[in-house]
């Protein structure tokens, strides 16, 4: 069974702080590049003065910095979809387990084709069908 979820941005303290990490290396990653041809500038031709050597990095990175700063809110999005796929299953997992704890026995529930913890899903799935039957865990 395929369920959908309609939500992509399920636990904003795990999939925010993936993002949080992801704007982190991004931005370390930005400004050592930029650091990087401000000093190739500046050492290409020491005697110049700061604004030239700026209006150079532009003129020669700007491409490039523009390219960064466009492709860091795709980067971001893309990150919170995929890290629903993995996200997204457990919040479910919480769910049945939840039910579970109230006393009902949560029906077999089944996670989306691309979702990870498939496995995780058939072993809680095996349990609440134990459990339906009557058997305890530990029962053969």
């Amino acid at each position: 069974m395929n369920q959908r979820r309609g939500a992509r941005y399920v636990d904003p303290s795990v999939q925010g702080g993936i993002v949080l990490r992801m704007l982190f290396y991004w931005t370390t990653f930005f400004l050592v590049g930029l650091l990087i041809a401000i000093s190739v500038q500046v050492l290409t031709n020491p005697l110049e003065p700061m604004g030239t050597h700026f209006a150079n990095v532009w003129r020669n990175q700007g491409p490039f910095i523009l390219a960064a700063l466009c492709l860091l809110p795709i980067f971001a999005y893309d990150l919170v979809r995929f890290s629903h796929r993995f996200v997204g299953p457990i919040v479910r997992f919480r769910s049945v387990v939840n039910e579970a704890v109230e006393g009902e026995v949560p029906e077999p529930f089944h996670l989306r084709d691309k979702d990870y913890w498939k496995d995780f899903a058939s072993d809680l799935n095996r349990l609440f069908d134990r459990m339906r039957s009557g058997q305890s865990p530990r029962e053969n």
